[in-house]
C-alpha cells in the first residue's frame, strides 16, 4: 500500500486557524508531520512514524513534538503482547494492547479498522495504547468499532466519556471524515 493524505483539523475553536496533517503511508510504514494547536490555541509541531506488522499491529512508534516549551520525544516498541519504552523498559500497564491511537490524527483509527476486519453490523471492543500530543502522555484506553456499512464505522471511546463518532473511510481505507474533528482534503 502506498498513499498520501492531507487532513485539516476542525476541532479547535481557540486556534487562530485550522491545523493540518501531511501524511504518507508506504507499505506498512506511516510518516507524518502535523501542525496543530493545543487546547489553549498555542501552536505545536508533531512528527511521527509508525511501523506495522503484517496484521496491522503496531511494531514501532516514534514521535517528536516541538512547541514553545521546547522539544520532546517518545519511542515505543511492541514485541508480541508487550510494549517497551525507548530505553527497553517493559511498560506492563500497556501489555495486551494490540493497537495504538495517537491524538491528533485520524490515521491511527484506520489500522485498527483494518486489523479488526469487521463484517457489517459487527462490533468489537479493543484495548489501545493512547498517546496524546502535545504532552506525549501515554495510557491504556478501551475503544469499540462497529462496522455500519462498506465505508462507515461507529467509533466509541469506552473510558467513561461516552464519546462516539461515525467515521467515513475513502477508497484507500483511510478516514476521510471524522465529524467535527478531521476532514481529508
Amino acid at each position: 500500500m502506498r498513499t498520501t493524505a492531507l487532513w485539516t483539523h476542525l476541532w479547535n475553536n481557540r486556534a487562530p486557524t485550522q491545523g493540518l496533517e501531511d501524511f504518507r503511508l508506504e507499505g506498512r510504514r506511516a510518516d507524518s508531520g502535523v501542525l496543530a494547536f493545543d487546547n489553549d490555541g498555542k501552536s505545536y509541531r508533531l512528527n511521527y512514524s509508525l511501523e506495522y506488522e503484517k496484521g496491522w499491529e503496531p511494531r514501532a512508534f516514534n514521535a517528536t513534538v516541538r512547541d514553545g516549551r521546547g522539544t520532546r520525544g517518545l519511542t515505543l516498541r511492541r514485541d508480541g503482547l508487550h510494549w517497551f519504552d525507548g530505553n527497553g523498559q517493559k511498560l506492563a500497564e500497556l501489555s495486551g494492547s494490540l493497537d495504538l491511537d495517537l491524538w491528533p490524527t485520524p490515521f491511527t483509527n484506520s489500522p485498527s479498522i483494518w486489523r479488526l476486519f469487521l463484517n457489517p453490523g459487527e462490533r468489537r471492543e479493543i484495548e489501545v495504547v493512547f498517546v496524546e500530543a502535545p504532552q506525549l502522555t501515554v495510557r491504556r484506553m478501551r475503544q469499540a468499532y462497529t462496522r455500519l456499512d462498506q465505508t462507515h464505522y461507529l467509533y466509541q471511546n469506552l473510558d467513561g466519556s461516552d464519546f462516539e463518532a461515525v467515521l467515513s473511510l475513502d477508497e484507500d481505507g483511510l478516514v476521510s471524515r471524522y465529524p467535527k474533528f478531521f476532514q481529508r482534503v
